[in-house]
Protein backbone atom coordinates (compact mmCIF):
# COMPACT_ATOMS: atom_id res chain seq x y z
CA UNK A 1 0.00 0.00 0.00
CA UNK A 2 0.67 3.82 -0.47
CA UNK A 3 1.99 5.26 2.85
CA UNK A 4 4.74 8.05 2.74
CA UNK A 5 4.21 11.78 2.12
CA UNK A 6 5.66 11.44 -1.54
CA UNK A 7 3.24 8.38 -2.35
CA UNK A 8 0.73 10.46 -1.39
CA UNK A 9 2.21 13.08 -3.61
CA UNK A 10 2.69 10.82 -6.25
CA UNK A 11 -0.93 9.86 -6.38
CA UNK A 12 -2.61 12.90 -5.81
CA UNK A 13 -0.47 14.89 -8.59
CA UNK A 14 -0.94 11.81 -11.10
CA UNK A 15 -4.73 12.09 -10.68
CA UNK A 16 -4.77 15.61 -10.82
CA UNK A 17 -3.03 15.58 -14.25
CA UNK A 18 -5.85 13.20 -15.22
CA UNK A 19 -8.90 15.16 -14.03
CA UNK A 20 -7.55 17.96 -15.76
CA UNK A 21 -7.14 16.09 -19.42
CA UNK A 22 -11.26 14.51 -18.49
CA UNK A 23 -12.43 17.63 -17.92
CA UNK A 24 -11.40 19.67 -20.76
CA UNK A 25 -11.61 16.87 -23.16
CA UNK A 26 -15.20 16.28 -22.30
CA UNK A 27 -16.11 20.05 -22.23
CA UNK A 28 -15.15 20.72 -25.61
CA UNK A 29 -14.88 17.17 -26.69
CA UNK A 30 -11.18 17.07 -27.86
CA UNK A 31 -10.53 14.27 -30.57
CA UNK A 32 -8.57 13.20 -32.88
CA UNK A 33 -10.92 10.87 -35.18
CA UNK A 34 -14.15 13.06 -34.11
CA UNK A 35 -11.71 15.77 -36.63
CA UNK A 36 -11.62 13.41 -39.12
CA UNK A 37 -15.11 12.97 -38.86
CA UNK A 38 -16.43 16.42 -39.27
CA UNK A 39 -14.15 17.05 -41.74
CA UNK A 40 -15.33 14.50 -44.00
CA UNK A 41 -18.95 14.53 -43.23
CA UNK A 42 -19.45 18.53 -42.49
CA UNK A 43 -16.19 20.02 -43.92
CA UNK A 44 -15.85 21.79 -40.16
CA UNK A 45 -12.80 22.50 -39.05
CA UNK A 46 -12.42 23.39 -35.05
CA UNK A 47 -11.63 19.85 -33.84
CA UNK A 48 -8.58 19.33 -35.88
CA UNK A 49 -7.57 23.55 -35.31
CA UNK A 50 -7.52 22.06 -31.59
CA UNK A 51 -5.70 19.26 -32.38
CA UNK A 52 -3.39 21.37 -33.85
CA UNK A 53 -3.24 24.08 -31.34
CA UNK A 54 -2.93 21.19 -28.76
CA UNK A 55 0.87 19.86 -30.73
CA UNK A 56 1.76 23.82 -31.70
CA UNK A 57 1.67 24.55 -27.77
CA UNK A 58 2.95 21.15 -26.25
CA UNK A 59 5.37 21.52 -28.97
CA UNK A 60 6.79 25.59 -27.76
CA UNK A 61 6.20 25.17 -24.27
CA UNK A 62 7.60 21.72 -24.15
CA UNK A 63 10.66 22.70 -25.95
CA UNK A 64 11.01 26.00 -24.04
CA UNK A 65 11.38 23.92 -20.92
CA UNK A 66 13.64 21.39 -22.02
CA UNK A 67 15.89 24.45 -22.86
CA UNK A 68 15.81 26.24 -19.74
CA UNK A 69 15.78 23.14 -17.72
CA UNK A 70 18.44 21.06 -19.47
CA UNK A 71 15.83 18.19 -20.23
CA UNK A 72 17.01 15.95 -21.84
CA UNK A 73 14.41 13.91 -24.21
CA UNK A 74 16.27 12.41 -26.30
CA UNK A 75 16.56 10.04 -23.33
CA UNK A 76 13.20 8.59 -23.49
CA UNK A 77 11.31 5.91 -25.11
CA UNK A 78 10.43 8.48 -27.97
CA UNK A 79 13.82 8.09 -29.53
CA UNK A 80 15.42 5.04 -27.94
CA UNK A 81 15.49 1.66 -29.89
CA UNK A 82 12.98 2.49 -32.41
CA UNK A 83 11.60 0.02 -34.91
CA UNK A 84 10.10 2.03 -38.05
CA UNK A 85 8.10 -1.11 -39.01
CA UNK A 86 6.61 -1.71 -35.67
CA UNK A 87 6.00 2.10 -35.84
CA UNK A 88 4.25 2.00 -39.40
CA UNK A 89 2.04 -0.92 -38.66
CA UNK A 90 1.72 -0.21 -35.11
CA UNK A 91 0.20 2.73 -36.42
CA UNK A 92 -2.06 1.56 -39.52
CA UNK A 93 -3.44 -0.87 -36.86
CA UNK A 94 -4.55 1.98 -34.38
CA UNK A 95 -5.92 4.21 -37.30
CA UNK A 96 -8.31 1.72 -38.87
CA UNK A 97 -9.19 0.35 -35.20
CA UNK A 98 -10.07 4.10 -34.16
CA UNK A 99 -12.36 4.67 -36.96
CA UNK A 100 -14.39 1.17 -36.89
CA UNK A 101 -15.21 1.71 -32.94
CA UNK A 102 -15.39 5.56 -32.86
CA UNK A 103 -12.78 7.11 -31.18
CA UNK A 104 -9.31 6.33 -30.14
CA UNK A 105 -7.99 5.29 -26.32
CA UNK A 106 -8.55 8.71 -24.88
CA UNK A 107 -12.10 9.36 -26.49
CA UNK A 108 -13.31 6.24 -25.26
CA UNK A 109 -12.43 6.95 -21.69
CA UNK A 110 -14.51 10.14 -21.98
CA UNK A 111 -17.28 8.42 -24.20
CA UNK A 112 -17.61 5.85 -21.21
CA UNK A 113 -17.68 8.97 -18.25
CA UNK A 114 -20.38 10.04 -20.07
CA UNK A 115 -22.38 6.76 -19.76
CA UNK A 116 -21.32 5.03 -23.40
CA UNK A 117 -21.42 1.30 -22.22
CA UNK A 118 -19.69 0.06 -25.33
CA UNK A 119 -17.10 2.68 -24.59
CA UNK A 120 -16.10 0.22 -21.71
CA UNK A 121 -15.95 -3.09 -23.31
CA UNK A 122 -14.18 -1.16 -26.41
CA UNK A 123 -11.53 -0.77 -23.19
CA UNK A 124 -12.00 -3.50 -22.32
CA UNK A 125 -10.48 -4.98 -25.83
CA UNK A 126 -8.11 -1.92 -26.12
CA UNK A 127 -6.69 -3.01 -22.49
CA UNK A 128 -6.25 -6.51 -23.11
CA UNK A 129 -4.75 -7.10 -26.12
CA UNK A 130 -2.71 -4.01 -25.15
CA UNK A 131 -1.34 -6.12 -22.35
CA UNK A 132 -1.14 -9.55 -24.52
CA UNK A 133 0.78 -7.26 -26.99
CA UNK A 134 3.48 -6.20 -24.32
CA UNK A 135 3.64 -9.23 -22.73
CA UNK A 136 3.95 -11.06 -25.96
CA UNK A 137 6.87 -8.62 -27.28
CA UNK A 138 8.17 -9.06 -23.23
CA UNK A 139 8.72 -12.76 -23.61
CA UNK A 140 10.07 -13.29 -27.23
CA UNK A 141 12.19 -10.39 -27.05
CA UNK A 142 15.45 -11.78 -27.84
CA UNK A 143 14.10 -14.09 -30.95
CA UNK A 144 12.78 -10.75 -32.25
CA UNK A 145 15.48 -8.70 -32.04
CA UNK A 146 17.22 -11.79 -33.92
CA UNK A 147 14.93 -11.65 -37.10
CA UNK A 148 16.38 -9.53 -40.44
CA UNK A 149 13.76 -7.54 -41.07
CA UNK A 150 13.53 -6.75 -37.15
CA UNK A 151 17.21 -5.32 -37.60
CA UNK A 152 16.88 -3.47 -40.74
CA UNK A 153 14.37 -1.46 -39.90
CA UNK A 154 15.54 -0.94 -36.27
CA UNK A 155 17.76 2.48 -35.23
CA UNK A 156 19.47 2.60 -31.90
CA UNK A 157 17.86 6.40 -31.65
CA UNK A 158 16.03 8.04 -34.05
CA UNK A 159 16.02 11.79 -36.01
CA UNK A 160 15.20 14.75 -33.44
CA UNK A 161 13.24 17.17 -36.18
CA UNK A 162 14.80 20.32 -36.13
CA UNK A 163 12.10 23.07 -34.54
CA UNK A 164 12.65 25.58 -37.36
CA UNK A 165 11.06 22.53 -39.63
CA UNK A 166 8.76 21.64 -37.46
CA UNK A 167 6.85 25.19 -36.37
CA UNK A 168 6.54 26.21 -40.14
CA UNK A 169 4.36 22.84 -41.03
CA UNK A 170 2.49 22.91 -37.77
CA UNK A 171 1.64 27.37 -38.45
CA UNK A 172 0.30 26.00 -41.88
CA UNK A 173 -1.82 23.18 -41.49
CA UNK A 174 -3.23 25.72 -38.34
CA UNK A 175 -3.64 28.97 -41.22
CA UNK A 176 -5.53 26.33 -43.47
CA UNK A 177 -8.14 25.15 -40.40
CA UNK A 178 -8.13 28.18 -38.06
CA UNK A 179 -10.19 29.68 -40.59
CA UNK A 180 -9.79 33.09 -38.34
CA UNK A 181 -7.59 34.72 -36.15
CA UNK A 182 -10.61 35.57 -33.82
CA UNK A 183 -11.51 31.71 -33.85
CA UNK A 184 -8.84 31.11 -31.67
CA UNK A 185 -10.73 31.69 -28.46
CA UNK A 186 -13.02 28.49 -29.63
CA UNK A 187 -10.05 25.90 -29.31
CA UNK A 188 -8.61 27.24 -26.29
CA UNK A 189 -9.28 23.43 -25.30
CA UNK A 190 -6.44 22.29 -27.57
CA UNK A 191 -4.15 25.16 -25.94
CA UNK A 192 -5.16 23.68 -21.85
CA UNK A 193 -4.02 20.36 -23.61
CA UNK A 194 -1.37 21.13 -25.38
CA UNK A 195 0.33 22.92 -21.88
CA UNK A 196 -1.25 19.88 -19.65
CA UNK A 197 1.48 17.79 -21.89
CA UNK A 198 4.57 20.11 -21.01
CA UNK A 199 3.44 20.13 -17.28
CA UNK A 200 3.38 16.23 -17.47
CA UNK A 201 6.85 16.51 -18.64
CA UNK A 202 7.85 19.17 -16.40
CA UNK A 203 6.56 16.89 -13.17
CA UNK A 204 7.72 13.42 -14.99
CA UNK A 205 11.34 14.96 -14.53
CA UNK A 206 11.98 18.01 -12.81
CA UNK A 207 9.02 18.19 -9.41
CA UNK A 208 9.16 14.55 -8.97
CA UNK A 209 13.10 14.05 -8.94
CA UNK A 210 13.43 17.13 -6.41
CA UNK A 211 10.66 15.04 -4.03
CA UNK A 212 12.79 11.48 -4.52
CA UNK A 213 10.37 10.03 -6.26
CA UNK A 214 11.74 7.67 -9.09
CA UNK A 215 10.21 7.70 -12.01
CA UNK A 216 11.27 7.47 -15.89
CA UNK A 217 10.19 10.97 -18.15
CA UNK A 218 7.13 10.74 -20.14
CA UNK A 219 3.66 12.44 -20.58
CA UNK A 220 0.36 11.62 -21.02
CA UNK A 221 -0.33 8.16 -23.21
CA UNK A 222 -3.55 6.11 -22.88
CA UNK A 223 -2.73 2.64 -24.53
CA UNK A 224 -0.02 1.30 -22.52
CA UNK A 225 -1.36 2.81 -19.21
CA UNK A 226 -5.03 -0.11 -20.28
CA UNK A 227 -2.93 -2.53 -20.44
CA UNK A 228 -1.57 -2.15 -16.95
CA UNK A 229 -4.76 -1.64 -15.32
CA UNK A 230 -5.72 -5.32 -16.86
CA UNK A 231 -2.58 -6.55 -15.47
CA UNK A 232 -4.00 -5.02 -11.78
CA UNK A 233 -6.79 -6.65 -12.17
CA UNK A 234 -5.48 -9.74 -13.39
CA UNK A 235 -2.63 -10.11 -10.17
CA UNK A 236 -5.59 -9.75 -7.99
CA UNK A 237 -5.26 -5.97 -7.13
CA UNK A 238 -1.20 -6.07 -6.43
CA UNK A 239 -0.24 -2.33 -6.20
CA UNK A 240 2.72 -2.58 -8.22
CA UNK A 241 0.97 -1.79 -11.40
CA UNK A 242 -0.47 1.17 -10.21
CA UNK A 243 2.32 3.18 -11.94
CA UNK A 244 1.90 7.24 -12.64
CA UNK A 245 -0.04 6.78 -16.08
CA UNK A 246 -2.82 4.42 -14.61
CA UNK A 247 -3.26 6.94 -11.56
CA UNK A 248 -3.90 9.11 -14.65
CA UNK A 249 -6.28 7.11 -16.65
CA UNK A 250 -8.13 7.45 -13.16
CA UNK A 251 -7.97 10.83 -13.44
CA UNK A 252 -9.19 10.98 -16.38
CA UNK A 253 -12.35 8.89 -15.68
CA UNK A 254 -13.04 10.59 -12.45
CA UNK A 255 -13.08 14.35 -14.73
CA UNK A 256 -14.81 13.48 -17.55
CA UNK A 257 -17.37 11.69 -15.28
CA UNK A 258 -18.10 15.03 -13.13
CA UNK A 259 -17.59 17.20 -15.97
CA UNK A 260 -20.74 15.25 -17.72
CA UNK A 261 -22.44 16.17 -14.96
CA UNK A 262 -22.53 19.78 -15.84
CA UNK A 263 -22.13 19.71 -19.05
CA UNK A 264 -24.86 17.44 -20.22
CA UNK A 265 -25.31 18.41 -23.72
CA UNK A 266 -22.94 15.27 -24.87
CA UNK A 267 -24.90 12.50 -22.88
CA UNK A 268 -25.63 9.51 -24.34
CA UNK A 269 -29.15 10.24 -24.10
CA UNK A 270 -29.23 12.82 -26.48
CA UNK A 271 -27.45 10.83 -29.36
CA UNK A 272 -28.59 11.49 -32.61
CA UNK A 273 -30.65 8.64 -34.21
CA UNK A 274 -28.43 6.96 -36.83
CA UNK A 275 -31.67 4.13 -37.52
CA UNK A 276 -31.03 5.44 -41.20
CA UNK A 277 -27.80 4.40 -41.43
CA UNK A 278 -25.39 1.75 -41.26
CA UNK A 279 -22.94 1.99 -38.40
CA UNK A 280 -20.40 -0.58 -37.31
CA UNK A 281 -21.65 -3.51 -34.96
CA UNK A 282 -20.32 -3.94 -31.44
CA UNK A 283 -18.52 -6.88 -32.76
CA UNK A 284 -16.48 -4.69 -35.29
CA UNK A 285 -15.89 -2.03 -32.53
CA UNK A 286 -14.22 -4.33 -30.73
CA UNK A 287 -12.21 -5.41 -32.96
CA UNK A 288 -11.10 -2.09 -33.56
CA UNK A 289 -10.30 -1.26 -29.83
CA UNK A 290 -8.19 -4.65 -30.23
CA UNK A 291 -6.19 -3.65 -33.06
CA UNK A 292 -5.96 0.15 -31.36
CA UNK A 293 -4.30 -2.06 -27.99
CA UNK A 294 -2.17 -3.71 -30.41
CA UNK A 295 -1.23 -1.19 -32.98
CA UNK A 296 -0.74 0.98 -29.38
CA UNK A 297 2.41 -0.77 -28.56
CA UNK A 298 3.51 -1.21 -32.05
CA UNK A 299 4.19 2.33 -32.21
CA UNK A 300 4.61 2.99 -28.94
CA UNK A 301 1.98 5.53 -28.25
CA UNK A 302 -1.48 6.41 -29.09
CA UNK A 303 -2.85 9.78 -30.48
CA UNK A 304 -2.02 11.49 -27.41
CA UNK A 305 1.04 9.22 -26.65
CA UNK A 306 2.59 10.01 -29.95
CA UNK A 307 0.91 12.83 -31.66
CA UNK A 308 1.10 15.30 -28.60
CA UNK A 309 3.61 14.03 -25.80
CA UNK A 310 6.10 12.44 -28.70
CA UNK A 311 5.83 14.95 -30.83
CA UNK A 312 6.37 17.54 -28.32
CA UNK A 313 10.04 16.28 -28.03
CA UNK A 314 10.32 16.32 -31.48
CA UNK A 315 11.19 12.97 -32.54
CA UNK A 316 10.85 11.76 -35.81
CA UNK A 317 9.78 7.93 -34.58
CA UNK A 318 6.71 10.04 -33.10
CA UNK A 319 6.18 12.05 -36.31
CA UNK A 320 5.95 8.80 -38.38
CA UNK A 321 3.85 7.41 -35.93
CA UNK A 322 1.18 9.81 -36.02
CA UNK A 323 1.16 10.28 -39.73
CA UNK A 324 0.66 6.76 -40.21
CA UNK A 325 -2.24 6.43 -37.31
CA UNK A 326 -4.00 9.80 -39.38
CA UNK A 327 -3.45 8.84 -42.98
CA UNK A 328 -5.03 4.95 -41.85
CA UNK A 329 -7.54 6.56 -39.99
CA UNK A 330 -8.68 9.38 -42.58
CA UNK A 331 -9.08 6.33 -46.04
CA UNK A 332 -10.48 4.27 -43.30
CA UNK A 333 -13.02 7.06 -42.67
CA UNK A 334 -13.56 7.88 -46.32
CA UNK A 335 -14.55 4.44 -46.96
CA UNK A 336 -17.30 4.30 -44.02
CA UNK A 337 -18.34 7.19 -45.44
CA UNK A 338 -18.98 5.79 -48.83
CA UNK A 339 -20.94 2.54 -47.12
CA UNK A 340 -23.08 4.73 -44.79
CA UNK A 341 -21.12 3.74 -41.77
CA UNK A 342 -19.00 6.75 -40.42
CA UNK A 343 -21.99 8.05 -37.53
CA UNK A 344 -21.73 11.88 -36.38
CA UNK A 345 -24.35 12.74 -33.90
CA UNK A 346 -23.18 16.18 -32.83
CA UNK A 347 -21.84 19.20 -34.88
CA UNK A 348 -18.30 21.02 -33.83
CA UNK A 349 -17.92 24.22 -36.23
CA UNK A 350 -16.95 27.31 -35.42
CA UNK A 351 -19.50 29.68 -34.01
CA UNK A 352 -20.17 33.15 -35.88
CA UNK A 353 -19.37 36.04 -34.21
CA UNK A 354 -22.43 37.56 -32.40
Amino acid sequence: MFHSNEDIIFISVSIALGFLYGVIAQQKQFCFSGGIKDLILFKHTRRTASLLVAITTAVISTQTISYFYEIDLTQTHYYLNINYLFIILGGIMFGYGMMVSDGCSSRHLIKFSQGDKESFYILLSLGLFSYLTYYILSVYNLEIQELFIFQTFTTLQTYKIPLLIMLPILGYFLYKNLQKYIHFFQVLDGFFIGLLITITWYITTILFQDLFINIQAQSLSFVYPLGKIIQYLQSGFSTSYLTFPVFIVFGVLLGAFLSSKFNKQYSKKLMCDNSQQNPPSLYKKLFGGALMGIGGILALGCTVGQGLSGLSSLSFASLLAISSIYISAYLTAKSMHKNNALIACFIFDFEAKK
